[in-house]
């Protein structure tokens, strides 16, 4: 996946592609046209932009050997939010966290939470942070409407794996601009490396192919005798 990886980003359409398609996988309808009108280019660009966007869509799918899943936790989150609302009449209101949760959210996603956690523990987690932040104690959420009260074990796994994701929250820390720029230029090095490798193998492959040609046609030539020349007279 390396060379579509390095072709796609240097052209700062890699993202792009990717957000277009999980706008599709996370059946969120965004026509094309949608969403490069959000892009900030001009009519021209935008246009541009889409060739490139549908032309590398299928590339990428097939970088993912169409194995094409939802893995976040926005979803569960909403569905905690309305279970908060009919089955938790002690918060009162549920949307007082969404502020900090979306911040929360934000950051554990820069994190390796989704490689660790399920979708439906990094929600669980966005929501009793969000509600420690607002003074707000949800321990007996926990106990009562998902009836972890008899399952201390369970309990107390849970609980340390909020724990765990709170750690890699806090222990974060987002790269320098210079470490930035020098990642910078190695893709961009890497991307001229690969660039200048197809540029000679499609080079090679137009000689050879002249080549063929050049050589076939030679041995069209040899191959006619003196009967195939008085015939042709």
């Amino acid at each position: 996946t390396s060379a579509p990886y390095l072709s796609l980003q240097c052209h700062g359409l890699l993202w792009l592609t990717c957000a277009f398609l999980a706008c599709k996988v996370d059946e969120f309808n965004v026509s094309s046209a949608q969403f490069v009108g959000n892009l900030r280019e001009s009519p021209l660009g935008q246009e541009k932009a889409l060739e490139q966007i549908l032309e590398y869509e299928l590339l990428l799918i097939q970088q993912l050997n169409f194995h094409l899943i939802v893995h976040n936790p926005y979803r569960p989150f909403e569905g905690f939010l309305i279970d908060l609302k009919t089955r938790y009449p002690v918060l009162e209101n549920p949307e007082i966290l969404r502020k900090t949760a979306d911040d929360f959210l934000n950051r554990i996603a820069l994190t390796d939470a989704y490689l660790l956690y399920t979708p439906s523990q990094i929600a669980l987690t966005t929501i009793l942070s969000s509600a420690s932040r607002a003074g707000i104690n949800m321990e007996s959420y926990l106990s009562e409407s998902l009836m972890l009260k008899e399952n201390r074990t369970c309990l107390s796994q849970l609980l340390e794996t909020m724990k765990c994701m709170k750690t890699l929250v806090k222990k974060y820390e987002p790269p320098r601009s210079e470490e930035v720029a020098a990642l910078k230029q190695k893709l961009e090095k890497c991307h001229s490396a690969e660039l200048a490798f197809n540029i000679n193998v499609k080079k090679r492959k137009g000689y050879e192919d002249d080549e063929y040609v050049s050589k076939k046609s030679k041995l069209e030539e040899e191959e006619w005798t003196d009967d195939d020349l008085l015939d042709s007279l």
